[in-house]
Order: structure tokens, then C-alpha cells, then sequence
């Protein structure tokens, strides 16, 4: 039996980057909901990325967009990138001083920031419940 092919992270990236800036990256219900690209265009490191997500349709969050920072390291795509809310948000997931998700659960090799970006969508259907700062706000 053949062993399984490991995709390379700048590979697995680039792959990304390229779902990303066409949109095809992103599942239904989300799609046209979340969008994510490079930083910087000259990042040959594929590292760093923003990130928007507008907010759950028919919740308190649905007429807001959400501005994050995704960092993935060397150790992309084993494990999660690191994902940092720049816009103010009051979800149980985020750390409220910095902004920084704590777990993405679930992750493996297969995920993508896709995959994170549409798991934090969903849970802002939850987080919509609760008091959210003042739109507009960031972390410092």
C-alpha cells in the first residue's frame, strides 16, 4: 500500500492564495461572506494574510465587517494558523485583550484558512447573542 502524498506548505499556500483571490475557496452558506489574500503581495513566505468576515445575515453582527490577521508559520499546515481579530468582537473564542482565537477545533493537514474563516462565521451566530462592542472598534 502507497503511502500517503504530503503536499508541501508553500504548494498547499499557493493553492490557497489562488481559491482565495478567485473565491472559490469558500463553502455555501459563506461564500461571499468571507474573503482572505496576502498581506503583502511580495511575501514569497505566503505568512502572512488578511482576512474579512461579514458578520451572520439576520443577527445582530450581519451588517458588520469583521477585519482579522492570519498567520501561518513553518508549521502550516500541520498545525492551524494563527488568527487575530483586528475588528472588536465578543465571542468566547477570543481573547478579549488581544484579539488572538484560542483553538480551531477539529484542524488537520486538510483544513485551510477557508476552513477557519468559515468556522469563526459560524460561531458568531452565537457570539451575536451576547453585548458587542461598539462597531468600528479594534483591538489595540
Amino acid at each position: 500500500m502507497a503511502a500517503p502524498v504530503i503536499v508541501p506548505r508553500s504548494f498547499k499556500l499557493l493553492d490557497e492564495l489562488e481559491q482565495g483571490e478567485k473565491g472559490g475557496g469558500v463553502p455555501a452558506p459563506h461564500a461571499g461572506f468571507v474573503s482572505y489574500g496576502l498581506a503583502d503581495p511580495e511575501d514569497i513566505t505566503l505568512s502572512s494574510w488578511n482576512a474579512s468576515i461579514i458578520g451572520p445575515q439576520n443577527t445582530s453582527l450581519g451588517d458588520r465587517i469583521f477585519s482579522l490577521k492570519v498567520y501561518c508559520d513553518d508549521s502550516y499546515p500541520d498545525n492551524p494558523p494563527e488568527i487575530t481579530f483586528v475588528t472588536k468582537i465578543n465571542m468566547s473564542c477570543v481573547n478579549q485583550t488581544t484579539g488572538v482565537v484560542s483553538k480551531i477545533p477539529g484542524w488537520n493537514r486538510d483544513c485551510s484558512i477557508a476552513t477557519c474563516l468559515c468556522y469563526l462565521r459560524e460561531q458568531m451566530k452565537r457570539a451575536s447573542r451576547h453585548h458587542q462592542p461598539p462597531e468600528g472598534e479594534e483591538f489595540s
